[in-house]
């Protein structure tokens, strides 16, 4: 099965966040081959930066290269962005570059943030 993990997933994990273990669980799928997992290319760079902020850049690299271990990254493509623009029921633009690298790579986009999904429906035939 094809996963596009969303960002606040590993941030869940990383911040030990309310559902932190399951969201470990997820990650630990990925790495041991159980599941094939996606993210955007944009989740590096906010991982990084939401690291940085805390740790030296140093850390911040180590723990963001370190987390996305094992995940294969969709690319920004010009053609993603412009689907990304044009999406209008999603409110937040990362949400939508988000929602459609899910819907290129993936069967299932996971989400600890359902509620800014919840006006598209993702499903693949």
């Amino acid at each position: 099965m094809k996963v596009f993990v969303d960002v606040n997933v590993f941030m869940d994990f990383l911040e030990r966040r309310a559902g932190w273990k399951a969201s470990l669980a997820l990650i630990q799928l990925v790495r041991m081959n159980k599941i094939e997992g996606y993210i955007s290319a944009l989740t590096v760079p906010i991982l990084y930066f939401l690291r940085a902020r805390i740790f030296s850049r140093k850390k911040a690299k180590e723990d963001t290269r370190r987390i996305i271990a094992g995940f294969k990254i969709v690319p920004l493509s010009e053609d993603l962005i412009v689907k990304s623009f044009e999406e209008e029921k999603i409110k937040d633009f990362e949400d939508s570059i988000q929602f459609h690298s899910a819907k290129i790579s993936s069967e299932a986009l996971i989400t600890r943030n359902k509620r800014d999904f919840e006006a598209v429906k993702f499903f693949k035939p």
